[in-house]
């Protein structure tokens, strides 16, 4: 009896596929819809960098497997925690000014990237976030929080984008997966607003609109790539203020930034609100099919950056909705922060499905010479597949013969099959008349059976 080294490979087939979105986000000339989630950290605010105390926490084979796991159900989008409450990075003075970046920080950063793009993943790297005026010193040293001061004094600000910002920017201006630059998560929760402001420290409105407008002016000048922040609500990113709603406000607008921050430099590109459950009975509520986004009256693309488990809506509904409400897309929350607030296993299935439903509007193509599919390499197998011009190719090498080659149908039936006679060449399969539909390309080479399953898009 044969053994044989069997690779399953799931191709679909999605022709004349129509996109419904109204809005998207153009990068580098594509128009993508986001279908993702956040990880948001392995080990929160220490991914990237080295911790005073505590050492280099970045764990690159579980950044390996996560964004595996994330390419395997159609995730073409990650936001990612950088800096957090400060706790790790950037390296502070003992007067609290920003020194830079410690030497482990661009290598584990770069790996990180390096492995979201061999996945075909964007990421979103959230840089700050609310924590940063919270107060994690005893458990988390020196620097973790008690951060107001970076918002409030320009000249500590200027400290941070200088020596970390700027280099931050230049290093990754031309890195194809980084989708956008987020400035901070949830700042009204630091903010002294009419339902903001919970946290120990709290800094007024203007302070916190020119720490983000000093920011956005450093990346749109050193980089052409896009700046957003993450509202903890529409609650506070609306210029829709009636009776129905208790929107406070637009704080991210051109106008009110730059009133803050005078400068034509200092906007975001896309808009990025947050939804939990607590905004459905105040109408907050993106989901909602009574307040498209047209509702909101805003003048940017707009994505949902955190989706939490919700009673009201199904993870289908949220998408689904979001869709139909004209958001450029959805990212769950979320993959690893076990918090309570929603989990992986709650929303990938329909990520998957989305994925399939809308390919080509979310098959990240930025990092790509050629459309490729999957590629395996192993010491006694090399082979690839990709798609171009109506055609599916399996490239291969070193393959122990003989070995042979099928598509089947979603039905099981055998569509096409063949034998593979050379232990290095180039099958081509012509599939410009095939009807839409989802096709299986099994692959058997010996000795030994293992099992891979990807999806693409033909046009």
């Amino acid at each position: 009896m044969r053994n044989t080294k069997l690779f399953i490979i799931a191709v679909l087939f999605l022709i004349k596929v129509s996109n419904s979105f109204a809005q998207s986000l153009k990068y580098e000339g594509k128009e993508y819809i986001i279908n993702g989630i956040n990880i948001p950290w392995h080990s929160f605010g220490s991914d990237v960098g080295t911790h005073y105390q505590w050492g280099a926490l970045n764990d690159s084979t579980w950044f390996e497997n996560t964004f595996t796991d994330l390419e395997n159900y159609g995730v073409n989008c990650a936001r990612l925690w950088i800096h957090c409450d400060g706790r790790t990075s950037p390296e502070f003075t003992d007067s609290g000014v920003v020194s830079g970046l410690d030497a482990n920080f661009f290598e584990n950063f770069d790996d990180i990237f390096l492995r979201a793009e061999k996945h075909h993943i964007m990421l979103i790297p959230c840089l700050w976030s609310f924590d940063m005026t919270k107060d994690y010193r005893s458990t988390a040293g020196n620097y973790a929080g008690w951060h107001a001061d970076l918002i409030r004094d320009t000249l500590k600000t200027k400290s941070y984008i200088d020596n970390a910002l700027i280099p931050m920017v230049q290093h990754y201006a031309n890195q194809c997966n980084l989708l956008a630059w987020e400035i901070i998560n949830e700042p009204e929760w630091s903010m002294d607003i009419p339902g903001g402001g919970n946290t120990i420290q709290q800094v007024k409105a203007n302070e916190m609109q020119r720490f983000v407008g000093m920011q956005a002016e450093a990346i749109h000048q050193y980089s052409n790539k896009m700046v957003t922040l993450g509202s903890a609500s529409i609650k506070w990113n609306s210029n829709e203020i009636t009776n129905q709603t208790s929107v406070v406000g637009n704080y991210w607008s051109d106008s009110a930034l730059q009133v803050a921050y005078p400068h034509p430099l200092a906007y975001l590109d896309f808009y990025e609100i947050h939804y939990y459950d607590w905004m459905y009975a105040y109408h907050f509520d993106p989901f909602d099919l009574s307040y498209p986004l047209s509702f909101w009256k805003l003048d940017k693309p707009v994505i949902i950056g955190e989706a939490g488990t919700s009673t009201q809506y199904t993870s289908q509904q949220m998408l689904d909705n979001g869709s139909t409400n004209k958001y450029a897309g959805v990212l769950f929350w979320s993959y690893a922060a076990n918090d309570g607030y929603g989990n992986w296993d709650d929303c990938k299935s329909e990520l998957f499905s989305f994925s399939v439903v809308h390919h080509d509007s979310i098959y990240i193509t930025t990092c790509d010479t050629a459309s490729e599919i999957i590629s395996n390499k192993q010491t006694d197998v090399d082979f690839k597949v990709y798609y171009s011009d109506n055609k599916i190719f399996i490239q291969y090498q070193h393959i122990s013969l003989p070995a042979y080659w099928e598509i089947v149908n979603l039905a099981g039936q055998k569509i096409m099959n063949g034998e593979i006679k050379n232990n290095v060449g180039t099958k081509q399969i012509d599939v410009l008349n095939w009807s839409q539909g989802l096709y299986f390309i099994v692959m058997n080479f010996a000795p030994h059976c293992s099992l891979f399953s990807i999806h693409c898009s033909l046009n």
